[in-house]
């Protein structure tokens, strides 16, 4: 325990090994709590040493694991709030009940297949095993299993290259003299850099060179934890200056919205454009990245721009644009 570098009070902390690997936890200003915490803690390895890491998997449950997963994320994980809501919705009715041993391979074919007939995309299962795979993982880690029986486990097939779409910038000119004012300034923001909701809204004065023209996404907040830099188009630049000239401290986010507000001003702008509904504010990076496409922008460059870890999930919009493709087989 000690003083908050962040805060004015006092933050304890727990610190413990368990299984052989050292655990340690924020807990927060009162005391008590971090004293019944590490007490939760030692009693967990005592249990462990004795029975074994076996005999304890046959009884230490999967909800009993959760919290300690959950504050590990909060300490090294980006999306929390993500993997809480999968874990509350989805994994814990289905799995919460089941001791670390019981949790198997066939026992997650039949969660897949039971999801799948409920009408769940591949890709939304292939986040929630994911999720699960990692809770294992850390609990190996922990000294609380002695394998993780879903390693190596592949994903199922993910074919979601029908549901994106982009905006042509006719279809975009309604959208934006739709939306509300108070949300103007981001609808632009997001179509013009293609960046995710969530990082645009987590943007700080700190992360603008407006000199240099340059938005510098941090590899420590985006979902990939990749760094990399998106030059500013004069409607960017322009919203980026008028914002952070009207007071916005250098610590404070440029854009304050909600997330949960931003998506009900969005829906209701599509609604008031006459647009699909089925249209998704992560369109909008479509979008970006469809224009650059269609302007004949080197695909390599587009990867660049959109974070991209893998040319291949950027190749999706090379069909945009075949003339470009066409200038390429002729200079053979």
């Amino acid at each position: 325990c000690g003083a908050s570098l962040v805060s004015q009070g006092v933050v304890y902390w727990v610190d413990v090994w368990v299984g052989g690997r050292r655990i340690r936890e924020r807990v927060g200003p009162s005391r008590e709590a971090a004293a019944a915490r590490e007490l939760k803690l030692k009693q967990e390895k005592a249990r462990a040493k004795v029975m074994g890491v076996r005999e304890f998997a046959m009884s230490y449950r999967l909800e009993d694991l959760w919290p300690r997963y959950a504050t590990w994320c909060k300490i090294h994980n980006r999306d929390f709030k993500g993997k809480k809501s999968r874990w509350v919705n989805r994994l814990k009715p289905f799995f919460g009940k089941k001791t670390l041993n019981q949790i198997t391979r066939r026992l997650v074919e039949t969660y897949r297949n039971r999801r799948l007939s409920e009408g769940a995309r591949p890709a939304s299962v292939n986040r929630e095993v994911s999720l699960l795979r990692h809770m294992l993982r850390m609990a190996v880690e922990w000294g609380f299993l002695d394998r993780n029986p879903l390693e190596g486990l592949g994903n199922l097939r993910e074919e979601n290259d029908d549901r994106w779409r982009y905006l042509t910038e006719e279809e975009f000119e309604r959208l934006e003299r739709a939306v509300n004012d108070t949300y103007r300034d981001l609808l632009v923001f997001l179509a013009y850099t293609g960046l995710r909701l969530g990082d645009a809204l987590r943007l700080t004065p700190q992360d603008v060179d407006l000199r240099g023209e340059v938005i510098l996404i941090r590899g420590s907040k985006t979902k990939g934890g990749r760094a990399f830099g998106i030059p500013m188009h004069p409607r960017v630049k322009e919203i980026l200056e008028r914002r952070i000239r009207n007071g916005t401290a250098p610590e404070e986010r440029i854009f304050r919205h909600s997330d949960s507000e931003f998506r009900r001003a969005f829906k209701r702008a599509l609604e008031k454009a006459e647009l699909p509904t089925s249209i998704r504010i992560h369109d909008l990076r479509h979008t970006f990245a469809s224009w650059l496409a269609l302007k004949g922008v080197p695909i390599q460059q587009i990867q660049a721009l959109l974070g991209h870890s893998q040319l291949s999930t950027t190749l999706r919009y090379a069909h945009l644009n075949p003339a470009v493709l066409r200038d390429a087989v002729e200079r053979i």
